[in-house]
């Protein structure tokens, strides 16, 4: 992304988190943003905000009355605003599956984005969505789950518990991950295994 631009992502980045912070929406930050956060790579197109489902048309309207340009892709997971060029996904559930919850805005990691300190998903929930989003089309999310694993500190008890409908798609990151020389408890091993049954 050139730098211009970027500029101007960031710019929006910290508005669009004003207005929600001063609306009173808990959000946090994910996608490409979340993953630059983390140093994963810098793959940017858009503001990825994800917001608990009752708080997606309150958070749509008040980036409307800020001067955001709004509409629903789709009632069932996606709002979108866009000012300037720049589009601000509202996102409260992700590939069909994954939703956020309270305890993932507990837990978000404020973070140094665009010189504002905003809330970024935490690495688990975002580990669990990129896994259970990778397709052999979409193998960047693979990539990042795996890297997230290999990079970050995990609460492993909270990963583990999110992951416990999705082990299917989650477990083999975490197989290769461990082949890599992670530490992943036993237990986490244990939990995915009868997940699968």
């Amino acid at each position: 992304m050139p730098a211009a631009s970027r500029q101007i992502l960031y710019r929006i980045l910290v508005d669009s988190a004003d207005v929600l912070e001063r609306a009173g929406i808990p959000f946090v930050v994910g996608g490409g943003l979340a993953a630059e956060a983390y140093h994963l790579r810098e793959t940017l197109n858009d503001i990825d905000a994800f917001v608990r489902p009752k708080d997606a048309p309150s958070s749509l309207r008040a980036l409307e009355e800020a001067g955001y340009y709004g509409w629903i892709e789709d009632p069932r997971w996606l709002y979108k605003a866009m000012k300037d060029g720049v589009t601000v996904d509202i996102i409260y559930e992700s590939s069909g599956l994954v939703k956020v919850s309270d305890e993932t805005f507990e837990r978000a990691r404020r973070v140094m984005i665009g010189g504002a300190s905003v809330p970024v998903m935490p690495p688990e929930d975002l580990f669990v969505m990129k896994a259970v989003a990778a397709t052999p089309g979409a193998p960047k999310h693979w990539l990042d789950a795996v890297s997230l694993l290999t990079t970050q500190q995990m609460d492993w008890d909270y990963l583990a518990t999110l992951s416990r409908q999705h082990a299917r798609k989650v477990l083999p990151a975490i197989v290769h991950a461990y082949d890599e020389g992670v530490q992943i408890p036993s237990a986490v091993f244990v939990q995915l295994a009868r997940d699968l049954i």
